[in-house]
């Protein structure tokens, strides 16, 4: 493992692969990346390579009909990262343009009706889908700010992943606004097309506000405190 942090070109694949996703949030199975955890450290680092796309996906909603609802609600909100990270993105392509609207509509649309009623199979399956979605768009684009700033919390404090998200997820984006409104209001057309007649301003804001809202119903833990982070740990 250690051997490729260093030099991640060096793995080769030795066997076909098949991926299922336990959960509906992370799409590792439709990207080329692992996210290692280094304990002296007290971080997380990536190893990136193309022999870590498997050859077959199974989305079956079967692996989590029974998940717990806090998992539901922290996995769901890294998926729904992913595809909001992706498209406001500098790197952001016309294929990860399309993966990210279309995991977003899936997202957004789905994941309370997950979250508040654990027999809604369908509503899973979308969610699956969307976080699927969210890992080809990931492929082609890579994350942003939310990513960059919830590793430490997750190396150093050991804050799922998921969680660390959605504790900066609302944050960053409304600092970033100025410099990727006009995609968070392409982003809201594909999602919530009756708002078209919003202005660009109010279409941007109104992602952010569903952002929050979304964190907020599905009841993620919030406060850096309650995970023993003090203000003076901020600048690391």
């Amino acid at each position: 493992m250690r051997d490729l942090l260093k030099d991640s070109s060096i793995a080769k694949k030795q066997i076909k692969t098949v991926m299922i996703p336990t959960t509906c949030g992370t799409g590792s199975e439709a990207t080329c990346n692992a996210i290692v955890a280094i304990p002296e450290q007290e971080s997380k680092q990536g190893i990136v390579n193309n022999c870590m796309i498997p050859d077959y996906v199974i989305l079956d909603v079967n692996m989590v009909a029974k998940l717990p609802p806090k998992i539901i609600a922290a996995t769901g909100v890294d998926a729904l990262a992913h595809v909001v990270e992706c498209f406001t993105s500098k790197k952001a392509t016309m294929l990860s343009d399309t993966y990210a609207k279309e995991g977003a509509y899936k997202i957004f649309h789905n994941i309370r009706k997950a979250y508040n009623n654990a027999d809604d199979l369908e509503a899973k399956s979308e969610m699956m889908l969307g976080a699927f979605y969210g890992g080809v768009a990931i492929t082609g684009s890579g994350t942003t700010a939310v990513r960059a700033l919830s590793y430490p919390l997750g190396g150093k404090y050991h804050i799922a992943h998921g969680v660390s998200n959605a504790i900066l997820f609302a944050h960053v984006m409304e600092f970033n606004k100025d410099g990727c409104k006009d995609r968070l209001a392409m982003l809201c057309d594909a999602v919530y097309p009756e708002l078209a007649v919003k202005s660009i301003d109010e279409k941007a804001d109104y992602i952010i506000k569903e952002i929050a809202d979304i964190v907020k119903d599905t009841n993620i833990p919030t406060s850096l405190e309650e995970f023993g982070v003090k203000p003076d740990d901020l600048d690391f």
